[in-house]
């Protein structure tokens, strides 16, 4: 589960925890992302997925966590994937070279939100700010 601390410190993350421990589910949980998530962060809890190897990478909270656990979620199903590169998609009409890779074969991505507005939930994009 990749949330903010606020989430993980009011119980909303225990809320998910809960129901899948008792179905037999190992869980791990990531709550380090804040407003507006760096890549330092994003990489971070990337690593942890990695020695997790999740099967599916929940993603709860507002577009921060969100944004956040789609680049993981990247980051974790192409390790050999450079942030640099799914940045430049963005950047540059002209230099929009990068295919973008296949997904949900380590993982699959559910995003569970909390709030309104941010539209995070729905589309394939993120914001992470490159530190």
């Amino acid at each position: 589960i990749v949330t903010d601390r606020f989430l993980f410190n009011n119980g909303y993350a225990d809320q998910i925890t809960s129901v899948l421990k008792a179905a037999g589910v190992e869980t791990e949980v990531f709550f380090e992302v804040e407003a507006d998530p760096t890549l330092s962060v994003v990489r971070k809890g990337a690593e942890l997925a990695n020695s997790f190897k999740p099967d599916v990478i929940i993603a709860l909270g507002g577009g921060s966590p969100m944004d956040a656990a789609k680049i993981m979620w990247v980051m974790y199903e192409h390790p050999e994937t450079h942030f640099e590169e799914l940045a430049l998609r963005f950047m540059d009409i002209r230099k929009r070279i990068y295919k973008f890779p296949k997904m949900g074969v380590k993982a699959k991505m559910i995003a569970v939100t909390t709030t309104s507005g941010t539209g995070s939930e729905v589309t394939p994009f993120a914001v992470v700010t490159d530190d």
